[in-house]
């Protein structure tokens, strides 16, 4: 098993109100925060241009459309949340998850909890709560992808938990793409069948680590995409250290066994939207 309690000391930051990026050392412990972000921008009227200025838009809002990971400086790092490493509504504020839906396999839960939980870390553009301090230089496990309209843009994110987590990482697998709008299959099959693609390669990559993953938490969004707009689909978890005022009573070892609603009652005070 993971030692979460030795690690809870560790995973604080220096900043009363906002989180911070985790550092680089061999022995650094740290949070990680999954999310999917979907953004869309107005394609300007730029024949043979690459429309590089309208990417950087539509990125910039899939940051901020979901939870708020915007004014960070992402680094792209490989998509592994080590020994080291505590899963933000999983270890932390634990969530309840139930089988996915889509997925006839009971080792396959529905991710939406995890994804939620790093919602209500972080909060929205609107409503701030435990931000990532702007400028922040942050290691992420990140992916984005794009696409022009009119299209059902999507992203997947999966999260494999191995069965011995005292000696394996958890992995990161996401994928990305546009459904067919007048395909074959309905969204919902389509749907069905990027989550089987993304738990097959989860497990190839068990395979090829000797790795036995036996949860895999699975998830999905999809957003349109009209005609003239370009979409961007974010898939990231980023790799962070906590705000002193997102511990409550700056006690981490609370953290470990606080549903989210009670961790959103205590350290409602601290939101920096308040």
């Amino acid at each position: 098993m993971r030692q979460v309690q030795a690690l809870l000391p560790r995973i604080i930051g220096p900043f009363e109100h906002h989180c911070c990026g985790c550092g680089m050392e061999p022995t650094a412990a740290y949070v990680t925060t999954p999310l999917i972000g979907l953004g869309t921008a107005a394609l300007a009227d730029d024949p043979g241009g690459s429309h590089l200025l309208e990417r950087i838009v539509a990125f910039d809002r899939a940051e901020g459309e979901s939870a708020n990971v915007t004014q960070t400086n992402m680094v792209a790092v490989s998509s592994f949340n080590g020994l080291q490493g505590l899963l933000w509504g999983y270890d932390l504020v634990p969530q309840a998850f139930c089988s996915h839906p889509l997925l006839d396999d009971p080792a396959i839960f529905d991710a939406a909890p995890l994804f939620a939980a790093t919602r209500a870390l972080y909060g929205t553009l609107a409503a701030k709560r435990f931000p990532i301090a702007p400028g922040q230089h942050l290691l992420c496990a990140c992916k984005a992808f794009y696409h022009s309209g009119p299209c059902l843009l999507y992203g997947t994110l999966a999260v494999g938990i191995p069965e011995d987590r005292g000696r394996n990482a958890d992995l990161f697998m996401e994928d990305h793409g546009a459904l067919e709008i007048q395909g074959r299959e309905t969204p919902q099959e389509q749907e069905r069948r990027a989550l089987a693609r993304l738990v097959d390669a989860v497990r190839q990559i068990g395979d090829n680590l000797g790795v036995r993953y036996s949860q895999i938490l699975a998830g999905f969004r999809a957003r349109a995409v009209r005609e003239g707009e370009i979409g961007c689909v974010l898939t990231a978890a980023p790799y962070i250290h906590l705000a002193q005022d997102a511990v409550p009573d700056r006690d981490p070892g609370r953290l470990a066994r606080m549903a989210l609603t009670d961790w959103e009652a205590a350290v409602r005070p601290g939101f920096l939207g308040s």
